[in-house]
């Protein structure tokens, strides 16, 4: 296994949130992995807002570089070699399949069958041919971390009123992820529906968004611990192709984050489930067949995710969409619908 990982990279204070039903999918894979739970989410606009608890039971926040750790020692136990700091440059092609990479680090790595999954820019994916498909909606993400006395709540809050720098109000949410340990992680989301998203400078929409905030989260906004960079986010099965005769695509890679919340985490552990089984049986049985199922199996379990934000992504980008959001921190129906579509709901599994 190749882990993308820089050179002397720092130590990131990156939170993510896992839902139920991914820790349950780690537990059952043997990684040992502990976070601060979260109980119940917080839809805030201006000053109001409306708390409701997460239905299915309690979500976990976990250190980026904590869920890292945990998974590469799995990896290590079950006999797999991690190559950290080491970048997959350039596919090596025979015969028209991929048989392996050239790495930064002048190795040549050979394989039978590859699980790329190189994030959301995916260049090692668009080599082999994987595009993001320009008439379906993507997100616009950006985030960052700040020193926080209240993280040890165990609540989620989700800003519904974030503006341009117009001070126009505008489509989508912001974050503030307690992570038990004296930070919270923060972030805005902004599908691409939205009028001239791409002139839209988001650190300043984040930077807006934790100041209103900050009091209520006992953030310090002029002193955040580290900020990420805008990125560009493909969601709902906008890439393809996903496989081919000897790989298969997984996580960011392969478009798995959820196309209402945003989060990636659930996608890339339910694909990257799926992606082992089948190469798992494809050198058992010695043939390529069995990755065919990749995209099927991948299908079922996003399916009804994808087609319910292919269809609301381009409503919140229409100013009835803008204008309705902040309802949820207004009517308790509102909140509950938000929170079932959004961020209390479960992949199939």
């Amino acid at each position: 296994m190749v882990e993308q990982r820089a050179p002397n990279a720092a130590v990131s204070h990156r939170s993510w949130l896992i839902d139920h039903g991914s820790y349950r999918d780690l537990q059952q894979l043997e990684v040992n992995v502990h976070g601060h739970e979260i109980t119940s989410v917080r839809f805030s606009h201006h000053q109001d807002g409306i708390e409701r608890p997460l239905r299915g039971g309690a979500a976990l926040v976990v250190q980026q570089d904590a869920l890292f750790k945990a998974l590469r020692q799995r990896c290590r136990d079950v006999g797999v070699s991690v190559l950290e700091s080491t970048r997959a440059t350039t596919p090596i092609i025979e015969r028209g399949f991929l048989r392996g990479a050239l790495c930064s680090t002048d190795i040549e790595l050979q394989a039978e069958y590859s699980v790329i999954a190189d994030g959301a820019n995916s260049t090692f994916g668009r080599t082999l041919g994987t595009y993001r498909r320009r008439d379906l909606p993507y997100l616009v993400a950006i985030n960052g971390v700040w020193r926080s006395n209240l993280a040890a709540t165990s609540t989620v809050n989700i800003a519904l009123d974030l503006t341009r720098s117009s001070e126009n109000s505008l489509a989508g949410y912001g974050w503030l992820l307690p992570s038990g340990a004296g930070s919270m992680t923060g972030g805005v989301v902004v599908p691409s529906t939205v009028r001239d998203v791409e002139s839209i400078n988001l650190l300043q929409v984040l930077d807006e968004m934790v100041r209103t905030h900050a009091f209520r989260c006992g953030l310090d906004p002029d002193t955040p611990l580290e900020l990420g960079r805008e990125r560009r986010l493909p969601v709902g099965g906008s890439v393809s192709p996903i496989l081919g005769p000897t790989f298969v695509v997984a996580g960011d890679a392969g478009s798995t984050a959820d196309p209402l919340s945003g989060i990636g985490v659930s996608g890339s552990l339910l694909s990257g489930r799926l992606a082992g089984e089948v190469v798992a049986d494809a050198i058992d049985e010695g043939a390529s067949a069995p990755l065919q199922k990749y995209s099927a199996n991948l299908t079922s379990a996003l399916d009804r995710r994808r087609r319910i934000g292919r269809v609301m992504l381009p409503i919140l980008g229409h100013k009835v969409g803008r204008l309705a959001l902040p309802l949820a921190a207004h009517s308790t129906v509102a909140a509950d619908a938000l929170l079932r579509s959004t961020f209390d709901t479960s992949l199939r599994r």
